[in-house]
């Protein structure tokens, strides 16, 4: 990776670029249009964007999610992670995450959920959410649906709602 990597809060001014960044990175138009529809909604609780050399080249977005029953400290959502093609497989994905990450937990959320590769994710404390007996409202994902517990909940049911949006891509 040429130049220094710099990661932090997106801002407005950004979102161009990060429509492009996401764009670039699923080859297709449905997350961008995804992300445009929480911004709408004002669902996105924390957004990160990596730089380099001013150009925005990563997006994490950290999007509120439901959870029944209702729990005392936040309950967020993952997604989407996005990494400019050219930049994949050089740590900004995982910088994104590791940063998201600390400064949810800082703010006090008190579950964090994923969909996604369970051996990628695993490497930043996931976990599949079946083992606190935690499930996805829509569908059954298996171990592709994965939890980060930070606020010591006991293995009750609960199932986690993503937002509209998600239902729509």
């Amino acid at each position: 990776m040429n130049g220094s990597l710099t990661i932090r809060e997106a801002e407005e001014t950004d979102r161009d670029a990060v429509l492009g960044v996401i764009e670039a990175a699923f080859g297709q138009r449905d997350e961008a249009t995804l992300v445009e529809r929480l911004w709408a909604d004002g669902a996105v609780s924390l957004e990160l964007v990596a730089e380099q050399d001013g150009v925005v080249i990563g997006h994490c977005a950290f999007t509120l999610v439901t959870s029944e029953p209702p729990l005392k400290g936040a309950a967020l959502g993952l997604a989407p992670l996005s990494v400019a093609p050219t930049h994949q497989n050089s740590g900004v994905g995982a910088a994104l995450v590791e940063t998201g990450l600390d400064i949810c937990k800082t703010r006090g959320a008190s579950l964090m959920v994923v969909l996604g590769e369970p051996d990628y994710y695993r490497r930043f404390g996931f976990e599949p959410a079946s083992k606190k007996n935690i499930s996805w409202a829509a569908m059954d994902a298996g171990d592709a649906f994965q939890a980060i517990d930070w606020a010591g909940l006991a293995p009750s049911p609960r199932k986690i709602h993503y937002h509209a949006a998600f239902s729509s891509v």
